[in-house]
């Protein structure tokens, strides 16, 4: 209730939904609430996903014969959430996993690089690239999953090779364009790694994400080595240290603002480095859209109704400061300026 409370005093044209509570993790309570008429789509938005022992939301979609998605951030959850193919597509139920900002919204960007801009050369390496100022306005949810992500050694693939590695280390510094700037990224367990390696055949895949203040990186590295790893997967110890430290990350918070950018690089074989680049000023408005983008495109009887990517793009990106696609590596940075002959400044 408290959750509906809030989204209303956000949003008062949000008074006059229905309201119906409901345990996203209790089987009964998913049932009863999915037995009301009308339901036309399940969007599981209940994280963290992480630490989960089930895909209870849509196992209950798929009883009722319901379409679903969710925005997981979870390697494990979405892995789970796949091995359940064979019984959404016996109930006819159309299913879709990581359907958020990131991932979701980036991986969508990436496949459009891949089989739109590459002029049918294979992608060599793929690399996600993640930016929040502080929570990015997402407070003790995001959180609880960079901490419960800092237990959680990391999957990646190196000239075809799967390597693990440990959570938040292999800094990388990454432009996000001019607004943003040069911000350090690290290496975290998510699942477009998985999903990327498997969709386009990449040899090499990453996902890196970094917070502002750099200081909150440096604390969620010493989280991640100095804490017991049972400790960081245990959920109810997590959410006691994401109350614990929440206030002084809203203070924080008050002055790092909630942006966030994306910028995802494709290598093609031949050398060439796409780029794609997605900066908005509030995260849980540029996840909104997103989201609201994804359910369109599952909603086929509605008028908001998406049919094509280019439509899902216009949708997704909607209010977002900067959204450029498939362009040269060199036009995304802060100092986009060519002046030929392989000399950039």
């Amino acid at each position: 209730m408290e959750s509906h409370g809030a989204a209303v005093l956000r949003r008062p044209e949000l008074r006059d939904c229905p309201w119906i509570g409901c345990d996203a993790r209790d089987a009964h309570s998913l049932d009863k609430a999915l037995s009301s008429s009308g339901v036309d789509l399940v969007v599981h938005a209940a994280g963290p996903f992480q630490g989960d022992a089930a895909c209870s939301p849509l196992e209950a979609a798929i009883r009722h014969g319901v379409p679903y998605m969710d925005v997981c951030d979870d390697a494990t959850y979405a892995q789970r959430a796949k091995r359940l193919e064979p019984a959404a597509r016996a109930a006819g139920v159309p299913a879709l996993s990581t359907a958020g900002i990131f991932p979701g919204l980036s991986n969508v960007m990436a496949a459009d690089m891949v089989t739109r801009h590459a002029g049918g050369r294979a992608p060599a390496r793929v690399l996600y690239s993640y930016y929040t100022a502080g929570t990015g306005g997402a407070g003790p949810t995001i959180l609880e999953t960079t901490f419960l992500l800092a237990g959680q050694d990391v999957v990646v693939y190196r000239d075809g090779k799967q390597l693990t590695v440990p959570a938040i280390s292999n800094r990388r510094p990454v432009d996000f364009g001019t607004t943003i700037g040069t911000k350090s990224v690290y290496l975290y367990n998510l699942p477009e790694t998985h999903t990327g390696r498997a969709v386009f055949q990449a040899p090499s895949i990453s996902a890196r994400f970094g917070i502002d203040p750099g200081v909150f990186n440096v604390a969620m590295i010493l989280v991640a080595r100095l804490l017991p790893k049972r400790w960081l997967e245990d959920r109810a110890l997590v959410q006691t240290l994401a109350k614990l430290t929440a206030p002084l990350v809203a203070l924080v918070d008050c002055f790092a603002g909630d942006r966030v950018g994306m910028l995802i690089e494709v290598e093609l074989e031949d050398g060439k480095v796409l780029a794609s680049l997605y900066v908005h000023d509030h995260l849980a408005e540029g996840m909104g859209a997103a989201v609201a983008a994804f359910a369109a495109s599952m909603l086929k009887k509605e008028a908001c109704s998406v049919p094509d990517r280019s439509a899902f793009f216009s949708a997704a990106s909607e209010g977002a400061r900067t959204f450029q696609l498939g362009r040269a590596a060199w036009e995304i940075g802060s100092t986009p300026r060519r002046f030929g002959m392989g000399i950039y400044l």
